[in-house]
């Protein structure tokens, strides 16, 4: 079962700017700069990791009809 710790809303208590005296806004509740207190600090939020695709394709998928296309498809 999950603790109730994980599923709880934050709050300026569990704010690592509020913790380290950091904290300036004086309104109550998480403000956009909330950060979680952890015991390794301020850490930057988890980033996506961008991967490069290898190119499959030799040909563009699509594109305007040559002349000698246009030609054939209206004659």
């Amino acid at each position: 079962m999950a603790s109730g710790r994980t599923n709880a809303k934050p709050s300026c208590e569990d704010c690592y700017f509020h913790h380290q005296l950091l904290c300036a806004v004086t309104s109550a509740g998480p403000c956009a700069t909330f950060r979680p207190n952890r015991p390794e600090g301020l850490r930057p939020p988890r980033q996506m990791r961008f991967v490069f695709r290898q190119e499959r394709r030799l040909q563009v998928a699509w594109a305007f009809p040559s002349a000698e296309e246009q030609l054939a498809l209206h004659a």
